[in-house]
């Protein structure tokens, strides 16, 4: 079977299920989580259909909400596509981790992987105490309209709470959004994690600028500062990262409950 995938979540499951052999294609944010050069085919947002039409895949992988639109690009060019759903919960990506196995022809490895992943995602066991309030926001640009913070329809609000805490937008019933300033300073959380694209530098005048240097993360020193990587993630959602990132966040959380 050929494979092309411009999704970095499907091009992990595919090698961590053994399936690296038959990917033939992949987007330039698929090559940190394979472990091999591919060809690239496109972005994030962008396909190359010239690149499409000579590799000939059998399927090429999608993700939803960002790669909506490539869809009814590469499927008229004659490509058949699998547009994997924007995951809500850990759940949903476990649903893709067997969903791209199987389809790859998978089946066992999928399952045996997902298994592996959830024993992974198991909650923190707490002994008493309230869970430490987290606010992560997403830095997918420079500009303040590029950043973003996650309600409680995430897989991100999951993991916070797997990890021991809570994200401060669990009552919030929507996605990803823009959030005001103004509003973090009433929310008070104890966590504050800044995460950024690789390319992306820190704005060291950030918390005054926003008025947050009275708040408690702020305070207490609990603001972290994270880029994305192979190795501790929170926008990727592929077997590469997952149990890390949530181990990396317990214990962020966990040194945050013990002041």
């Amino acid at each position: 079977m050929r494979i092309a995938s411009l999704s970095p979540t499907a091009s992990d499951i595919l090698g961590h299920v053994g399936a690296i052999d038959e990917l033939v294609g992949v987007s330039s944010y698929c090559l940190p989580f394979i472990g091999q050069r591919k060809r690239v085919i496109g972005s994030y947002t962008t396909v190359s259909l010239k690149a499409l039409r000579e590799l000939n895949p059998d399927v090429v992988f999608l993700e939803g909400v960002v790669q909506d639109g490539l869809k009814d690009v590469v499927e008229g060019a004659g490509f058949r596509t699998i547009l994997l759903p924007f995951p809500r919960s850990l759940g949903t990506i476990l649903d893709d981790v067997i969903l791209v196995g199987t389809l790859a022809g998978r089946h066992r490895e999928s399952v045996e992987l997902a298994a592996r992943l959830r024993e992974g995602m198991r909650p923190s066991e707490l002994d008493g105490g309230k869970r430490p309030r987290v606010y992560v926001e997403f830095w997918l640009g420079r500009d303040e309209e590029d950043r973003v913070v996650p309600g409680a329809l995430t897989y991100v609000d999951e993991m916070i709470y797997v990890a021991g805490g809570i994200n401060v937008l669990s009552d919030v019933p929507r996605g990803f959004s823009r959030l005001d300033p103004g509003e973090v300073v009433r929310l008070d959380p104890d966590v504050v994690i800044f995460h950024l694209d690789p390319f992306l530098k820190m704005d060291p005048e950030i918390l005054g600028r926003r008025g947050w240097t009275g708040i408690r993360a702020v305070r207490s020193g609990r603001v972290h500062t994270i880029w994305e990587s192979s190795e501790v993630n929170l926008a990727h959602h592929g077997p590469s990262t997952l149990v890390r990132s949530i181990s990396w966040l317990s214990s962020v959380i966990s040194e945050a409950r013990k002041t």
